[in-house]
């Protein structure tokens, strides 16, 4: 009897056992099937023998929405876009450099009439690129191509075509879509490339680009010209005045002075002394030749005797003209010197400076027939073989990516609330 009961003690013993066995089987196999048999938090309740809440439910839904207004649709927009609507692009391209001509004058002489440094050049350049892309560029291409037939006609798709009540900063903006633009720094060549839809109206668009640039440097250069051409101008009406200033005042010295010329008085008065010396020598001789036969107190004697005190006091009077003391009211010959040679020279200087302005303005009005600045273009407008824009398979590269890190990131943030729901 006791043995039975202890046979019966070790079956249950064996049963327990061999159920926590089972048990322990049954949770490892449905732990690996949340593990490894879905991800879906859906299946994740189903397996479990659980509903989910509502809120996850919406969550669930968001997700799949998402995925599908985030990431289907604008890549299946894309696609049909760039492979089956967008037009063909045909880009033209150019080069030229803004340079300066300096046939007749040396580049010194040229920077200082001018004022035209090469700093100048570069700002001149600047000047064109800029013009390029601006609304006066757009309206000179206005008169010379059709604009609004090229960008603008019903065989380009509706996104890449220009709107025909496009406001003027729109048209702007279209532009410069259509447009680029790039300066070497280092040569200072400039390219241009513009595009449009078909390659004979890109190669049309950008001949007229250069055309315009032409206009704007034959401007620039125009108005160099013009205010050289005005400061050299008045630069020779100043010095006219100051010659004319000169003469009169020496006009004035000389009725003054009574003296024409300083080195012709001189002449004279030096010749009058020698005359009037020789006649008082002559005089004085004949004199102390009768002085030895005949009395000093005789009436010839006399009358000599006078003769050469006149002539000796003219001697004075002449020499005194000359150089030497004067009376206050009367200027001698040296005087007149110093102050007629101070007015000589102002004439000798203005006529110097006078001369040098109208070279000046001989040069700048010879020089200004010709171009001081112009555009060299080196690489005429390029007419395209094939379609360069748009760049489709980047394109919908882009957009992918774009839209997969858009949904990423909405996902992202859906599931980390949905994680925190649990």
């Amino acid at each position: 009897m006791a043995h039975d009961t202890e046979n019966t003690s070790k079956t249950l013993q064996l049963s327990a056992t061999e159920h926590s066995r089972n048990v322990a089987t049954n949770l490892s196999v449905t732990a690996r099937k949340l593990r490894f048999s879905t991800s879906r938090r859906s299946q994740l309740f189903k397996a479990v023998g659980l509903r989910p809440r509502p809120m996850q439910q919406v969550i669930s839904k968001a997700i799949l929405a998402s995925a599908i207004l985030l990431l289907v649709v604008p890549n299946i927009a894309s696609i049909y876009y760039f492979t089956c609507v967008a037009s063909d692009q045909y880009q033209s391209e150019t080069r030229f450099t803004v340079r300066t001509s300096t046939p007749a004058l040396g580049s010194n002489q040229i920077t200082k009439v001018t004022g035209l440094p090469p700093a100048q050049i570069v700002q001149n350049t600047l000047i064109v690129t800029n013009f390029i892309k601006s609304k006066d560029m757009v309206a000179a291409l206005e008169n010379k191509v059709d604009f609004q037939k090229i960008y603008g006609n019903d065989s380009i798709d509706r996104i890449a075509r220009l709107k025909k009540d496009a406001s003027s900063e729109k048209l702007l903006d279209y532009w410069e879509d259509m447009v680029s633009v790039k300066i070497d720094a280092n040569s200072g060549i400039v390219t241009v490339k513009a595009r449009a839809f078909t390659a004979t109206d890109a190669q049309k668009v950008l001949r007229a680009v250069v055309a315009a640039s032409e206009v704007v440097v034959n401007d620039v250069n125009t108005r160099i010209w013009r205010d050289v051409i005005a400061t050299a101008q008045a630069n020779l009406d100043n010095a006219k005045n100051q010659l004319q200033k000169a003469r009169d005042q020496l006009l004035i010295a000389r009725n003054q002075t009574g003296v024409l010329s300083v080195e012709g008085s001189s002449t004279v008065l030096t010749n009058l002394i020698s005359s009037v010396q020789k006649e008082r020598i002559d005089l004085q001789q004949k004199y102390d030749a009768l002085l030895g036969t005949v009395s000093a107190d005789a009436p010839q004697m006399r009358v000599l005797k006078r003769e050469i005190d006149s002539k000796q006091k003219q001697i004075d009077q002449l020499n005194s003209q000359v150089a030497g003391q004067s009376n206050k009211s009367e200027q001698n010959l040296a005087d007149v010197s110093v102050d007629m040679s101070q007015r000589e020279l102002e004439q000798t200087l203005a006529e110097q400076q006078f001369a040098m302005s109208m070279k000046t303005l001989e040069q700048v009005k010879f020089v200004s027939k010709q171009q001081l600045l112009y555009l060299d273009t080196f690489l005429a407008p390029s007419l395209p073989d094939e379609a360069e824009y748009p760049q489709r398979a980047l394109w919908i590269a882009g957009i992918f990516a774009a839209t997969l890190a858009a949904w990423g990131a909405i996902f992202g943030i859906l599931a980390n609330i949905r994680s925190r729901l649990v």
